[in-house]
């Protein structure tokens, strides 16, 4: 029982929160911790049981030996009021053995209650620090997701923001092809106008000649 005691004493000692600080893993930590106090109350639970039916059971010896010496108690008292003192005196003999058991049942009695009220108090604090590592795993749990949540939207938006500079670049690049584009045009232009200007220079030149062979053969030349 003592040592019972004394583990359960460790527990509910412990400093939760310097605990989980340390803790690599908190939730892991906390479930572990969890775990030991559920045991711990299953086994104060039990203890509980049988320390309360160990206290029934000295109740009822005690008492049952206190009936017995009160009863040879009065029957000393009868004997010598009808004036037989022997009778008397061998009633009390009779009374001794029934009111020292009733006393050292009375002593184991009462130290069975206060071990009782111990392990019940123990038992309430076991229940107590079992409520607070629960709320507290919900706590590390909701944080975990909390987090979890956030390095999502952060790769999201890092995604969308590669996405933007993709597109981004894809409108440089359509706009240097534009470019090129509208300069080839430009280019085109330019050379088709010349080239046209040299056949238009062409058909003058022709047309020229024409017109001096038909001067040459109007001067008989």
């Amino acid at each position: 029982m003592p040592s019972l005691l004394k583990r359960i004493r460790d527990l509910v000692s412990a400093n939760l929160n310097a605990m989980l600080d340390r803790a690599e893993d908190p939730e892991k930590m906390v479930n572990e911790y969890l775990r030991q106090l559920q045991d711990q109350i299953y086994e104060a639970r039990t203890a509980v049981a049988a320390a309360m039916a160990d206290q029934d059971k000295l109740h009822r010896l005690w008492t049952s030996n206190q009936a017995l010496a009160d009863e040879w108690q009065a029957k000393a008292e009868a004997a010598l009021k009808a004036g037989k003192e022997d009778l008397a005196k061998q009633a009390l003999i009779r009374r001794q053995t029934p009111l020292k058991l009733a006393q050292s049942y009375r002593e184991q009695y009462e130290a069975q209650e206060k071990q009782v009220e111990e392990l019940q108090d123990a038992l309430a604090k076991l229940e107590a620090k079992v409520a607070e590592a629960r709320a507290r795993r919900e706590l590390i749990i909701a944080k975990k997701h909390r987090a979890e949540t956030q390095e999502a939207i952060v790769r999201t938006v890092q995604m969308l923001g590669t996405g933007t500079s993709a597109l981004e670049g894809l409108a440089a690049l359509e706009e240097r092809v534009e470019d090129r584009l509208a300069r080839a045009r430009a280019m085109a232009e330019l050379e088709g106008g010349a080239l046209e200007a040299r056949f238009t220079d062409l058909d003058a030149e022709a047309a020229a000649e024409a017109d001096l062979i038909e001067l040459k053969k109007k001067l008989g030349l």
